[in-house]
């Protein structure tokens, strides 16, 4: 959205200056979304021998400075624990990848049309 904001700024011919929130670096990111999580698949792939998760952030961190927030336990969570010699996503965080950014919990808005006999 800043970029946009900045683009109409510069057609415009002012300057742009980005506010504070814009500026601020995001705190909640969906791991599991369809442009991050490829990149740890694969870099979980790329792991030869015993896992190593920290060596595993490292990785990421020098592709994409997004991944500073991500730490190995948040991988070791996502890990499936009865495969020991790889990195083995569990059922649960496959499920939760293939969701993508759909939402998790109970459908609180409705569309007019619709009838909710209760």
């Amino acid at each position: 959205m800043a970029e946009v904001k900045r683009q109409e700024k510069e057609k415009a011919g002012k300057v742009y200056k980005p506010t504070k929130h814009e500026s601020a670096s995001h705190t909640y990111i969906n791991w599991k979304s369809p442009s991050l999580w490829p990149l740890i698949n694969q870099a979980a792939r790329r792991q030869v021998g015993k896992p190593n998760l920290t060596n595993l952030i490292k990785q990421l961190q020098q592709e994409d400075l997004c991944f500073n927030h991500l730490n190995h336990q948040r991988i070791s969570e996502w890990r499936d624990p009865s495969v020991k010699d790889r990195i083995v996503w569990s059922e649960k965080t496959l499920n939760e990848v293939k969701k993508g950014f759909l939402p998790g919990g109970i459908q609180t808005r409705f569309d007019i049309f619709v009838s909710i006999s209760l």
